[in-house]
């Protein structure tokens, strides 16, 4: 067996296992739930707009929902392919860097379908937290909103990389934190879109710094000052 059909057989059974075991042994506790919820159990699409540091763990903490995801058309994107599928959601092959023309139109086609999809909008490459427009191509050709999520866990390590990456820890919470949908209007001019941008980008920083105080407030043992949803 060649070492690339091993990584492929080993990968999603390691990562998979590593998911539920920090998900059985983690309490969760989600903010503002119910914008995603009203949406999702209504059938309307929409897009939950992550950032990549919460790649990892994000497909499973919003498992079971046939999300469409957008994985890279690499190899290693083979192997993220396989993990988001077995946690039942599906995928649409392309990145914002390459082939991105094609993974645009299969986003907005998937949202015109009726189904969320999820973009990383600061992927794959960076930088950190900066939105790139093609998220509000999306949301605005398919007249869909973005509903922002990010989540921290109170034990995780944080990773020396170019995103900064959350990897949780056992024997702590997650936060989950839900933004209020944003819509994008159809027609805007090139100041009102970059206006609009930002104001996507600012939303979902408030959405990160709102998780990260959270789970700050919950390991310093001071009461969380939003009830959780």
């Amino acid at each position: 067996m060649s070492k690339q059909a091993i990584q492929q057989a080993l990968f999603p059974t390691i990562t998979l296992g590593f998911l539920h075991t920090v998900g059985l042994l983690n309490r969760r506790i989600d903010l503002d739930a119910h914008y995603f919820h009203s949406l999702y159990d209504q059938k309307k699409p929409f897009i939950l707009s992550i950032w990549h540091t919460n790649v990892l763990c994000s497909p499973y903490l919003n498992r079971q929902r046939n999300i469409a995801v957008l994985i890279s058309a690499s190899k290693d994107g083979d192997y993220i392919n396989r993990v988001v599928h077995r946690l039942g959601n599906t995928s649409i092959r392309g990145s914002t860097s390459r082939r991105s023309v094609a993974a645009l139109k299969g986003i907005i086609k998937h949202l015109r379908s009726g189904y969320p999809v999820a973009i990383t909008p600061d992927g794959p490459r960076g930088p950190a937290f900066a939105l790139q427009p093609g998220i509000i191509i999306a949301a605005q050709k398919a007249g869909v909103p973005i509903i922002p999520f990010h989540y921290e866990c109170t034990r995780q390590w944080v990773a020396k990389s170019w995103d900064e990456h959350r990897i949780p820890k056992i024997l702590g919470t997650f936060v989950c934190s839900y933004g209020a949908p944003i819509e994008i209007p159809a027609q805007l001019s090139a100041d009102e879109f970059e206006a609009r941008r930002q104001a996507v980008e600012k939303a979902m920083m408030a959405n990160t710094h709102r998780a990260r105080a959270y789970a700050q407030e919950l390991v310093t043992g001071r009461r969380p000052s939003q009830a959780a949803q």
